[in-house]
């Protein structure tokens, strides 16, 4: 599959609403173990809300490694491609921290530490 994201979205992709659309497409080929192209080509201008929309909810579904693999980005800018690379390590170290915390109360319950 081949997603065009000009033909979607025009040169901006910068809401969540246009994210969601995104991960609605892919999230289902990328189940069923098939690659997904992501066309940049003439995109201008790319925000945080459309990544959240897309990246942020495969990866809540799916590991990093499995994302990435199947994901193919053509045609993308150079500092797009930083963009989408920030926002894939601020997503890990969200994760990190959440799994983190959650196994910290899980001992402090465990330990019944979690009444104090």
């Amino acid at each position: 599959m081949r997603i065009q994201l000009k033909e979607m979205f025009g040169t901006d992709c910068v809401s969540l609403d246009q994210g969601d659309k995104v991960y609605r497409r892919v999230y289902q080929e990328l189940k069923e173990n098939r690659s997904v192209e992501v066309d940049f080509e003439g995109i201008t201008t790319l925000y945080s809300p459309f990544l959240m929309g897309s990246l942020g909810k495969l990866l809540h579904h799916f590991e990093k490694t499995t994302v990435m693999q199947r994901l193919e980005f053509r045609n993308i800018q150079t500092d797009h491609l930083k963009t989408v690379n920030a926002f894939i390590d601020r997503a890990e170290d969200r994760f990190t921290e959440h799994h983190d915390a959650e196994t910290l109360k899980e001992l402090f319950e465990e330990d019944e530490l979690g009444d104090l």
